[in-house]
């Protein structure tokens, strides 16, 4: 009866590299102490790209606010403009300027147009 040895020493090298990986992969101290640094870093990382973002949405939201405001002085402005040009006696005085004078009764005529039959 013949024996594969050669199937029986691959079981042996296989259990031996297992051995070996567990004591690579064994976490020390040491090494437990960096990976917390590592998380802490990464959740550092991301809390100050977070306060980066909001920081400039900030400075966004104050700079428009600020054009806001400018912008509502100006359109009140532009109303009492708007108002004061819209003034019947600033449009009489401004007639008066460019030489008009207000209509009399014999100037007003009156045309009577038939309507048209279709």
């Amino acid at each position: 009866m013949a024996v594969n040895t050669q199937h029986i020493s691959s079981i042996r090298q296989a259990r031996e590299r297992r051995i070996r990986i567990s004591h690579y992969v064994r976490l020390d101290g040491s090494r437990y102490l960096f990976g917390l640094v590592l998380i802490l870093a990464l959740m550092s990382l991301i809390v100050l790209a977070q306060t980066g973002v909001v920081a400039t949405k900030g400075y966004a939201i104050s700079r428009l606010e600020a054009e806001k405001t400018v912008l509502i002085r100006e359109r009140s402005q532009l109303q009492v403009r708007e108002a004061h040009a819209h003034s019947l006696d600033l449009i009489r005085s401004r007639a008066e300027q460019l030489g008009l004078r207000p209509i009399t009764p014999d100037q007003v005529r009156y045309l009577n147009v038939p309507a048209s039959e279709k």
